[in-house]
């Protein structure tokens, strides 16, 4: 059974109120990305620009939104929790600015400290953001959801792929997914590959079996939000915020 203990529930809830991502500041730093960003309509092989927004406006949609929004993405911030937009320059384009969300807290750490070498901001920190409003502002161009470098390797990226300008991979064994009290099975999604391994271990120890005969998969976080939107009736998932971004809260709120 592989659910999130509700303490850790309260804990993101809680830290959720830190970012304010309707007001944002400058952050001089320019990055160079030659891959082309992915709107939420390429996941949807036949579909075009003018359904994107269908899902947004959807009676679904608010129950899809609350819940990607327990998990906790992270981004630079100044003392307000305004998000840092980044200058990106890509092929073709007019270079343009956005906030970066990563998904791991680790990785948004690193590009804190990159950012204090490389600038005199002040006041600035890692705060949480919920992927719900991440995605809705990731699916209009209006921002870069980053994953994790290893994440993406582990999911077939090619060995030295930039992780800027991926899709989020996430990972999942369709042997472990529980059922609702009205038959609908509930499958956890994980942002790490060996976290999704050990939740097949831990399901094979408590109910039998060889976790070498369970099959780990992955998809796209747009595929998991597509699969949600178009059958909600026969598909739920229960998405795991990684360890790290857990462990990450849990200090910064003990301290």
């Amino acid at each position: 059974h592989i659910m999130i203990p509700s303490t850790f529930l309260s804990i993101i809830a809680a830290s959720l109120l830190c970012a304010n991502v309707n007001a944002f500041t400058a952050c001089p730093l320019h990055y160079a990305v030659s891959l082309t960003m992915t709107k939420l309509s390429a996941e949807a092989g036949d579909s075009d620009d003018d359904e994107k927004p269908d899902l947004f406006s959807s009676e679904g949609w608010p129950a899809i939104e609350q819940e990607l929004d327990t998990v906790p993405i992270f981004t630079v911030a100044n003392e307000k929790g305004q998000p840092l937009q980044y200058t990106v320059e890509m092929k073709d384009q007019e270079p343009f600015s956005v906030p970066f969300f990563y998904t791991h807290a680790p990785d948004a750490l690193e590009e804190l400290e990159k950012t204090k070498k490389a600038t005199n901001l002040e006041g600035i920190d890692i705060v949480p953001v919920p992927l719900g409003k991440a995605f809705k502002m990731w699916a209009s161009d209006k921002s870069v959801i980053i994953p994790n470098k290893d994440a993406i390797l582990q999911a077939g990226a090619p060995p030295g792929s930039n992780p800027m300008g991926q899709q989020v991979p996430l990972f999942a064994c369709m042997e472990i997914a529980q059922e609702t009290e009205n038959g609908t099975p509930v499958l956890p999604l994980f942002f790490a590959l060996e976290e999704a391994n050990e939740a097949v271990e831990m399901a094979t120890s408590a109910d039998g079996g060889n976790p070498d005969d369970f099959e780990v998969v992955s998809l796209s976080l747009p595929r998991a939000v597509e699969m949600l939107a178009n059958s909600p009736e026969t598909t739920a998932f229960q998405f795991i915020p990684p360890k790290s971004s857990i462990d990450h809260i849990e200090t910064y709120l003990s301290g």
